[in-house]
């Protein structure tokens, strides 16, 4: 009998069992409905909430891992809901009959049975309180059970807990109701915690705070009785006060927490790069300037700061102020896109730096210049004839940026801002064309700004940085030696756009800076580097409304100052790299070329070991002439008596002629020897106008003396007189700088010029 007793109690388990798996494969528990849409929360480099954004429901979720959940609750949610938790597999049979007993005891419902698991699944799976949907609940808790770890159980209970209002979760409740995590709940805290999700409405300590300090207390009373926690602490923690309001979802560094949510997407949670103390610093002395700035017709500005070595956005301030409607404050001015201006001129010269076509003290010329209809124009529309990259960077002059970008390329150019981060430029080399050097195109402050960082750091680019963890790659886009020279030359020139009273302030730190003014007069920019920070600055209207005579300098410089010393107070510059491959290398004064046996004069100038390249000067020559008369030499004539050598030097003819227009001293050649021959050698004249390139319209209402053709060259300083023929006919005379004319008609034509001694240049152009 007692056999039979038990095979068939053995048989009713077994089918009990193979039910149950069999309904678990059949009906599997709905495990979406445990996890339901949280909110992101942004938090900064020290664990600071900077922004809530909440889940498309609006429900104040905010998810707890369980690592991150203090012991203290764990420990007293476990002792007053489920003791048997780690040891049932779902439900507590124990429980179920304790409380049946002491239900029918009382008459009433005087205790529940209720499992973690149960509790997890009724709160899945809503339904009234009836024995069936009791009998559902069990089997789902059994599911739970299976299929989870019980670490995972109370995590996912943790986070479905209902603490009144919108309140869902441990994480919500310990940020709205005692404003920090849940990680450092104190004992007491737990006990209200344990206690609110009972009744969130009776419980609610801000409407029922008597109900909620009764809850709180009897299960720390439960707590002692069980000798879960010392009497003394138990006791220390219910004199604690109870909340007395919900804690605001906070909003700071709104522009950079939008950033994040649109990088990043909807993580339940991102520590992020920023620094609050900067972050404060720089949004009130931004909001300070603006209101400067408004009195000049100009409406707001941004700013970013970045750390170098590791490319973090240590702050980020979008406007001056998020919440104002009428000057663009929503809108994040860091990461908008924008007309640069002058900013990329360091990367034109640092580009030809590395092809090895300049140098710092290398001259360039900064005169008129046309490129097929292209003609540039300085800032001032004053001209300097012939500078240094040095003072040309200085001076932000707008010619010899252009002309150094027609000679290193712009496709080439484009490759480097690519591989310096820059992502908006979409367009083909073509399409930008030369205007690229003076920001014919458009860029965000936050990728301008680390593009600058690059130079102090070797000439490496590596992405900028708003999370924590993420992982940079490094790109090359200027050797060590040329980012070096380019930071040397942004630091060492005095700037004569801006007052140098923000030089001279004591605690001004060493400081690489760069302004930059776009076109139209809509955009101002500053970008400096010290220390360990790379600091950009953008003024102007978010509307983009052109603000007549605003300066990168004049607008920017102030704040880009005040931010530098802020946070870098002391900062240096780094130093030449080492084994740096620079060099120092003798060369003459007057052209800054390898000197020959004539150049008198010399200088020390700093080049790129095995890459700048230097051809012996031409400028400086020597002469004879008769001791006599004056006149020149050569040929035949250099066998005679009293001549004596002299030493000259010249001027390349493109710079002669502009001088000459300008009516600026020009270096001749004393005139030849009338009874000399000479066998033509040196600079052939080279036509500048009519240009090949460029078809010439005729207007039938104009008379055609008022329609004549300029007739332009470069020549050298012997060349003497210029020979102009038109298809074969002469039609004009004179010297390289008397403005020479020739009336044109309709048609393909040739047109030729030569000097005194046979040298000769040609081209053929339309007339329309």
């Amino acid at each position: 009998m007692r056999k039979k007793i038990l095979f068939i109690f053995g048989g009713v388990l077994f089918f009990l069992i193979a039910s149950f798996f069999a309904l678990d494969l059949l009906l599997p528990f709905p495990e979406h409905k445990l996890y339901q849409p949280v909110a992101s929360v942004v938090k900064d480099r020290d664990g600071k909430v900077l922004r809530i954004f909440l889940p498309p429901d609006g429900a104040r979720r905010m998810h707890a891992d369980f690592d991150k959940i203090s012991p203290a609750l764990k420990k007293t949610l476990l002792a007053s809901e489920d003791q048997w938790f780690e040891y049932h597999p779902g439900i507590n049979p124990i429980s179920i009959v304790r409380a049946a007993i002491m239900n029918i005891a009382a008459g009433r419902v005087v205790s529940g049975a209720s499992t973690i698991p149960m509790q997890i699944a009724r709160m899945a799976e809503p339904k009234k309180r009836t024995l069936w949907a009791k009998s559902i609940e069990s089997f789902r808790a059994l599911q739970l059970k299976l299929h989870h770890s019980n670490e995972e159980l109370l995590e996912i209970y943790l986070n479905m807990l209902p603490y009144g209002g919108n309140i869902v979760g441990v994480g919500a409740a310990s940020h709205f109701y005692f404003g920090h995590g849940p990680d450092t709940l104190s004992l007491g805290e737990a006990a209200l915690l344990t206690t609110i999700p009972r009744g969130p409405v009776y419980y609610d300590p801000l409407r029922n705070p008597q109900q909620a300090r009764e809850g709180r207390d009897r299960v720390m009373h439960q707590l002692a009785a069980k000798g879960v926690f010392p009497e003394e602490e138990i006791t220390r923690n219910m004199k604690l006060p109870l909340p007395d309001s919900i804690k605001p979802v906070p909003l700071e560094a709104p522009h950079f927490s939008r950033m994040v949510l649109e990088r990043n997407g909807r993580e339940n949670e991102v520590k992020t790069t920023l620094d609050s103390t900067l972050q404060q610093a720089a949004q009130e002395m931004l909001k300070t300037h603006v209101a400067r700035l408004r009195s000049d017709d100009i409406d707001n500005a941004a700013c970013v700061i970045i750390h170098i070595p590791s490319r973090e956005i240590r702050a980020l301030v979008g406007s001056a102020d998020f919440f104002e409607k009428g000057y663009g404050g929503a809108i994040n001015l860091a990461d908008k896109k924008r007309s640069p201006g002058s900013t990329l001129k360091p990367f034109i010269y640092g580009l030809a730096f590395d092809q090895g076509k300049l140098v710092p003290n290398s001259f360039v010329y900064d005169i008129p210049v046309d490129y097929a209809g292209y003609s540039p124009q300085n800032y001032d529309r004053i001209y300097h004839g012939q500078v240094t990259v040095r003072q040309a960077l200085a001076k932000s002059l707008n010619i010899p940026a252009v002309n150094t970008l027609a000679s290193t390329g712009v496709a080439e150019f484009i490759e480097l801002l690519k591989k310096g981060g820059i992502s908006t430029l979409d367009k083909s080399p073509m399409e930008y064309g030369l205007p690229l050097a003076l920001g014919g195109c458009e860029i965000k402050l936050t990728e301008l700004t680390n593009l600058y960082a690059s130079l102090a750091d070797g000439g490496k680019f590596k992405p900028f940085t708003i999370s924590r963890n993420e992982n940079t790659v490094e790109t090359q886009i200027l050797s060590p030696q040329a980012a070096w020279l380019v930071l040397e030359m942004l630091s060492s020139v005095t700037r004569p756009e801006m007052n140098e009273t923000w030089m001279l302030t004591r605690d001004m730190p060493e400081t690489a800076w760069k302004t930059g003014t776009s076109f139209g007069h809509r955009d101002a920019w500053a970008v400096g580097l010290s220390g360990d920070y790379a600091i950009g600055v953008w003024v102007g209207n978010p509307d983009g409304r052109p603000r007549k005579g605003i300066s990168g300098a004049v607008h920017g410089g102030p704040l880009l100052f005040d931010l530098l010393r802020m946070a870098a107070p002391g900062g240096k510059l780094p130093a030449p790299p080492e084994d740096s491959g620079l060099s120092e290398v003798e060369v003459c004064a007057h052209s800054r070329q390898l000197p020959g046996p004539f150049c008198t004069k010399r200088a020390t100038i700093r080049t790129l070991a095995g890459k700048t390249r230097l051809h012996p000067c031409e400028d400086c020559r020597q002469i004879f002439v008769d001791s006599k008369s004056g006149y020149r030499i050569s040929g035949e004539c250099l066998g005679r008596k009293d001549i004596k050598a002299k030493i000259i030097r010249t001027i390349p003819a493109k710079l002669a002629r502009w001088r000459a227009e300008n009516n600026l001293e020009v270096p001749h050649l004393p005139p030849l020897a009338p009874d000399c021959g000479l066998i033509p050698s040196g600079i052939a004249p080279k036509i500048i106008s009519p240009a090949s390139n460029t078809p010439y319209l005729l207007r039938k209402d104009t008379p055609m003396k008022f329609q004549q053709i300029a007739l332009k060259a470069e020549a050298g300083p012997d060349s003497g007189t210029l020979y102009w023929f038109l298809d074969g006919r002469l039609v004009n005379q004179g010297k390289f700088d008397e403005k020479l004319f020739t009336e044109i008609n309709v048609g393909r034509h040739r047109i030729s010029v030569s000097d005194e001694i046979g040298r000769a240049d040609a081209v053929e152009f339309e007339v329309r």
